[in-house]
């Protein structure tokens, strides 16, 4: 959203520093818990190199938290400007979004790409 606002979305995706602890991973997973128990049942799930928590209402999944290892970086990360949160440069985003393309093929990864190119943020 930070480059193209066209859909809304229900998850935030982060990546883990490279310098991040086992400890500090379990300390920002258990935060995360602790912050979004206050609205509803949660469900951690692992599979790969990704931990994600959802939040669960009536069993259905409304927000989702995801934490992946990163296996490659195309630029450095950049301050967002609004918190001192990094963000990844749209470079990294749309490869990581092409990967998602190629391994799931989820309906709105091709949206999201459709919408990269229209946008003219990246050419196909």
């Amino acid at each position: 959203m930070h480059y193209l606002d066209y859909r809304t979305t229900h998850d935030a995706d982060a990546w883990w520093s490279q310098s991040a602890t086992e400890k500090e991973r379990l300390q920002v997973i258990e935060v995360l818990r602790d912050t979004l128990a206050d609205h509803g049942q949660l469900r951690t799930r692992q599979w790969r190199d990704v931990t994600s928590i959802e939040l669960l209402r009536d069993g259905h999944v409304i927000f989702s938290f995801q934490i992946a290892d990163r296996s490659a970086q195309l630029e450095p990360s950049i301050p967002a400007g609004w918190t001192s949160v990094l963000l990844d440069g749209l470079p990294d985003l749309v490869a990581s979004k092409m990967v998602a393309l190629v391994e799931r093929g989820a309906p709105r990864d091709f949206r999201d790409i459709f919408a990269v190119c229209r946008s003219e943020l990246m050419t196909p």
